[in-house]
């Protein structure tokens, strides 16, 4: 598999010079966008680094995610991080998945596999439905022990294991932390972060063409071009019934209604494309792929 290179980073890595960063031959960064505390309360917050980290990354040309450290045990607590998660998110676009990242240690020792499941779940659907691409971090055996791991499978992964190898199933490996305070691959110091060591990982997913193109995490989806733009003349067929109009607007009068299979000669197209001449019908008709096919 072809492997991309990044970082994952939080407000224990300090101050960034993200450009010496990228010069270093990072591709992406996934930032943290905040934790539930360790209190009875479990308070949510933002990292504090994650404002400037986003923006001085944007300004060099860095794709990003985002991750958030989560300590729910209940569906109510995971609907309540995924609001807060959306909220993190508002007015940025993010070329990588947002991650939640699940590892605690306290959550994990206390929480049933079924508790675990739905709460994250119900925390994964929030995110999902207010229009993010949303993934799992964790490790192999937390995976495998403290979760239902089918009831996830429509989550890519984001597995931590700093070995030389990652031991999870490899059609299911998405992106992988190979090392952060122990790294058997790399130098563990990343030029720019003043931090001792930094989260380094390899990324398998093109996620930034795969989010651009679903128009996920704040990017808009493409408009395809709907209309047929061949050079005239040339000939259509109708895949339904389709109304030729006087003139190349939905406004016109309707000349004739032609039911599907039917085969037309275009002779000339409106200056919107949208509309093709039928000098059989002397009318108008739509253009639209939805209605009709070129003839090949």
């Amino acid at each position: 598999m072809e492997k991309i290179f990044g970082i994952d980073v939080s407000y224990h890595n300090g101050t960034i010079n993200w450009s010496k960063v990228k010069s270093e031959g990072v591709k992406f960064a996934i930032l943290r966008a905040g934790r539930t505390s360790l209190s009875s309360s479990k308070t949510m917050a933002k990292d504090v680094k994650f404002e400037e980290y986003y923006k001085q990354a944007k300004a060099i040309g860095m794709p990003v995610g985002a991750y958030y450290y989560s300590r729910c045990a209940t569906v109510a607590e995971g609907k309540a991080e995924g609001k807060f998660i959306v909220d993190l998110l508002k007015g940025k676009k993010f070329e990588y998945p947002i991650f939640l990242d699940i590892e605690d240690t306290e959550v994990l020792k206390k929480t049933s596999k079924r508790q675990l499941t739905d709460a994250v779940k119900a925390m994964a659907k929030v995110v999902e439905d207010a229009g993010y691409y949303v993934a799992i971090y964790s490790g192999k055996y937390i995976l495998r022990d403290h979760l239902i791991e089918s009831e996830l499978s429509k989550y890519d992964k984001w597995i931590a294991h700093y070995a030389k190898e990652c031991g999870y199933k490899e059609k299911d490996l998405m992106m992988w932390q190979f090392g952060g305070e122990t790294n058997l691959l790399r130098n563990k110091k990343i030029n720019g972060v003043p931090s001792a060591s930094t989260d380094q990982n390899y990324c398998y997913v093109d996620y930034t063409s795969l989010i651009k193109s679903k128009g996920l995490n704040g990017f808009n989806k493409p408009i395809t071009n709907e209309y047929i733009t061949n050079k005239v003349p040339y000939y259509v067929i109708t895949k339904g019934k389709l109304n030729i109009r006087k003139s190349p607007t939905t406004e016109a009068d309707i000349l004739h209604i032609a039911p599907k299979g039917v085969r037309y000669k275009i002779t000339k197209v409106s200056k919107n494309g949208k509309w093709g001449y039928a000098p059989y019908r002397k009318g108008w008709l739509s253009l639209n792929k939805k209605y009709i096919s070129v003839e090949k």
